[in-house]
């Protein structure tokens, strides 16, 4: 491959394989995830030969898109797992499914058996003529496509990419043994960043609703969601907050793009979200609701809390025109939230100006809302010294022991709601979890990818036991490709969550939910990682710091096991309201 101009390679003769690679390189994919099988031997030589591309081997392909995700969230591109067709893409499709319910762009190609053997009871065939993976993986990536020549492929590849762009969602590419090996010629152009990031907005809604609106109203918060954090997204949403003193709160996934010791910050609103979010949404006097690329979900509104809407107008600015009045009437706004806010925040004129005269109003509501209380609803949890240790101290103390700008990958649990409610995140992309689907296990995962993509930051996870039984071997892979992450296993002996609910329907139900007798410490060391296992609140703080400072000097990740009191009520007492209350109703 060579340069033809800026942003185009010309390839003559080469394979499939390497034009694949040529390709995704010039798009600026600097590591890719993969575990190694037959009918993906061709691109092996590309995968280790490319300049500047890492390959990263997986123990599980769920694994690999996981890592994958969690590289495309860290990285503002996309990711790209590798697998074979058949078991090896089938395995993806948990994590595809997961990336496509948050809107996360991965690319996942896949091996097949050659175009002229398709149908003929081949080992492995996963072709249309076959087990057809291609219907299999529709509904979980947005994009499904089969090179069935190599003419083909430049015009797959792009397409998938695109479309991958395009709709925000995961694409899936497979591609057989014979185009893999074939000799291509052509010319790739990079796509333009502005596929990568968008900037097209609906002028005539703000110019003729929002504006109106906004100048007119006193009381306005925002609740900022996961499409806020591309691009310049973050940098918008508080120039917009800080011109006009507009408090913001964040969906879970979110969590973040307003660093949340920021003095407009709220934090999370919804599941496990914060006091001062909570109390300031949910406030009768509020009039102007204004949300950021979020989709009012069930557990972004409280189970569609009522009270979420405000007494003038919700506000809606999505890029996906499907999410807007799902659930409540909105003035929409179709476009990017991120163009929306640069316009918001750099807008001139008479109605910019009066809702900068508003700004005491809103500065004032801010204040009596804080006065309430302090930002989570049990503070004091956060230097318990019972034990089994209380979850709460737990994550304060991680959050005390992390250096700044460490991004925390959280699992799916009732550790969710803990480190949702009680670690603070201080800035955009730092952190990520699995906040739609819910998958567990993909923590882990996340956490290699992400840091991948961004190797200068420290790194953590917060995972529970019984996702650790899902794809905790990928410690391995932590450690076969020296990242070095903190590890925080939340140890309850159960499926913490689910024993919350089983508890009440007795003994055998309860027992269902145990996970017995694993030393997680010494399962970390048994693979080449650092294990610790801690019981005690004391030792928690000089635990933590000396994994991080570990994993900084040594590039080997380092696991805490911390036994938690899995008896500890969730920080989700106005979740748990909002869910009875919807039961009584429906």
């Amino acid at each position: 491959p060579r340069s033809a101009a800026p942003g185009v390679i010309t390839m003559r003769a080469v394979r499939g394989s390497e034009y694949v690679f040529a390709a995704l390189r010039s798009e600026g994919i600097d590591a890719v995830f993969m575990v190694p099988g037959g009918l993906n031997d061709q691109f092996m030589p590309p995968m280790t030969s490319t300049p500047g591309v890492r390959t990263v081997v997986a123990a599980h392909e769920g694994g690999a898109a996981y890592m994958a995700d969690g590289y495309a969230r860290a990285s503002g591109r996309f990711g790209v797992a590798f697998g074979i067709g058949g078991p090896g893409v089938l395995n993806m499709a948990t994590a595809l499914a997961s990336a496509r319910s948050d809107r996360t762009r991965v690319l996942a190609i896949s091996g097949e058996v050659p175009t002229s053997l398709e149908g003929r009871g081949l080992f492995q065939d996963a072709s249309g003529a076959g087990l057809d993976d291609l219907d299999i993986l529709r509904p979980t990536a947005g994009r499904s496509l089969a090179v069935e020549s190599p003419a083909m492929l430049d015009h797959h590849l792009k397409d998938a990419i695109a479309h991958m762009l395009a709709r925000n969602e995961p694409a899936h590419v497979t591609i057989p043994t014979d185009v893999q090996s074939a000799e291509i010629s052509g010319t790739w152009s990079t796509l333009p960043d502005r596929q990568y990031r968008p900037r097209e907005i609906d002028v005539a809604a703000l110019e003729g609703d929002v504006w109106p609106t906004l100048a007119g109203s006193s009381r306005v918060l925002a609740v900022a969601g996961a499409e806020v954090s591309g691009g310049d997204g973050a940098a918008s949403l508080a120039a917009f907050a800080e011109r006009y003193h507009v408090p913001v709160a964040t969906t879970l996934s979110a969590k973040g793009v307003l660093p949340e010791d920021h003095p407009l910050s709220l934090g999370v609103f919804g599941y496990a979200g914060s006091r001062w979010a909570t109390e300031a949404i949910l406030d009768p006097r509020v009039e102007v609701l204004l949300v950021l690329g979020a989709d009012l979900n069930q557990r972004n509104t409280l189970y569609w809390e009522e009270r979420m809407r405000p007494t003038r107008a919700l506000i809606h600015v999505a890029a996906d025109a499907t999410l807007i009045g799902r659930v409540w009437p909105s003035l929409p706004v179709i476009g990017e939230p991120a163009a929306a806010l640069a316009a918001l925040a750099g807008a001139h004129g008479d109605a910019p100006e009066r809702f900068v005269t508003s700004a005491p109003e809103r500065r004032a509501f801010l204040d009596e809302v804080r006065a309430r209380g302090d930002r989570c609803y049990a503070p004091e949890h956060e230097h318990a010294d019972s034990t089994p240790i209380h979850p709460a101290r737990m994550v304060a103390e991680l959050r005390r022991a992390a250096p700044p700008g460490t991004v925390l990958a959280v699992d799916s649990g009732a550790h969710r709601a803990w480190a949702g409610h009680y670690w603070l995140s201080d800035g955009p992309g730092r952190y990520l979890t699995g906040a739609n689907l819910g998958p567990m296990g993909a923590a882990l995962p996340l956490a290699i990818g992400a840091w991948h993509a961004r190797p200068d930051s420290p790194h953590a996870v917060v995972i529970g036991d019984g996702c650790m039984l899902m794809h905790g071997l990928e410690l391995h892979t932590a450690v076969r490709h020296e990242v070095p992450l903190v590890v925080c296993v939340v140890n309850n002996g159960s499926y913490g969550n689910i024993w919350f609910r089983a508890r009440t329907m007795g003994e055998g139900p309860s027992r269902l939910t145990d996970i017995p007798g694993i030393d997680w410490a010494a399962v970390a060391n048994a693979m080449g990682a650092r294990g610790r296992r801690v019981t005690e609140p004391g030792e928690l703080g000089d635990a933590f710091g000396s994994a991080f400072a570990s994993a900084a000097s040594s590039r080997r990740p380092q696991l805490v096991d911390v036994h938690v009191d899995k008896t500890a009520e969730k920080p989700t007492t106005p979740w748990t309201q909002a869910m009875h209350d919807w039961e009584d109703h429906h």
